[in-house]
Formats: structure tokens, C-alpha cells, sequence
């Protein structure tokens, strides 16, 4: 039963009928639905208005901040532990953010963090 309901959505979505106005859902609510298939179904099916969402990635999101000239910044690596033969300036010179520089390399980490 179920892969035919998934079936019958998919080919609905892809001609961009609205779902809950067609004859298969009358008698079957959104809440009653597997989180699975709802996740396959546009998010303006379920009600939310606009395009698909995409997520965010988050172990980007965390690394990486957007700065207010619209450049992504990070933090610098070597600062976390095994700092006692370091140097104090260099400690404090790891301390400080950094750009990314490569443009492409850019824009692949802001469409992972949707900025």
C-alpha cells in the first residue's frame, strides 16, 4: 500500500499537483504520514510557504562566520592543546581569525552555511 501512496506522490510533486486537494489524501491526514514521506513531499505541500528548504550544514555553520564586509572568516588551527613549547606571540597570533582566500573555496562554504 505504501509504495504505491509514495509512487502516486512523487509523480504528483513532480507534475506540481497539490497534494492534499487530490483523492488519495482525503482520508489520510499529514500527521499520520512517516516522517520519511513527508520529507519527500515540497515543503509548500506542508503548508510552508516558498521554495524547498535546504539545510544547513552545521559542523560548517560552526567553523565558519560571516563577517560585516560579506567575507567568511575562521578560526586558525594549532591553538587547542600541545601549546607548551609554543611561543606566547604565537599562541596569540593563532588566537586571531583568518579570511578564506580562495574564491571558490568561498562559495562552496557559503552555500554549506546558506549566507
Amino acid at each position: 500500500m505504501f509504495g504505491s501512496l509514495l509512487r502516486n506522490t512523487t509523480s504528483l510533486i513532480s507534475r506540481g499537483t497539490s497534494l492534499w486537494s487530490t483523492s488519495i489524501f482525503t482520508s489520510i491526514k499529514p500527521s499520520s504520514l512517516s516522517p520519511s514521506l513527508l520529507n519527500n513531499i515540497n515543503t509548500t505541500e506542508r503548508g510552508l510557504a516558498g521554495k524547498a528548504l535546504l539545510r544547513t550544514n552545521k559542523s560548517a555553520a560552526k567553523r565558519f562566520r560571516v563577517r560585516g564586509n560579506d567575507r567568511i572568516k575562521r578560526n586558525k588551527a594549532g591553538r587547542s592543546h600541545n601549546t607548551g613549547h609554543k611561543g606566547r606571540k604565537r599562541i596569540n597570533n593563532l588566537a586571531a581569525s583568518a579570511p578564506i582566500k580562495g574564491k571558490k573555496i568561498e562559495d562552496r562554504m557559503r552555500r554549506l552555511i546558506r549566507a
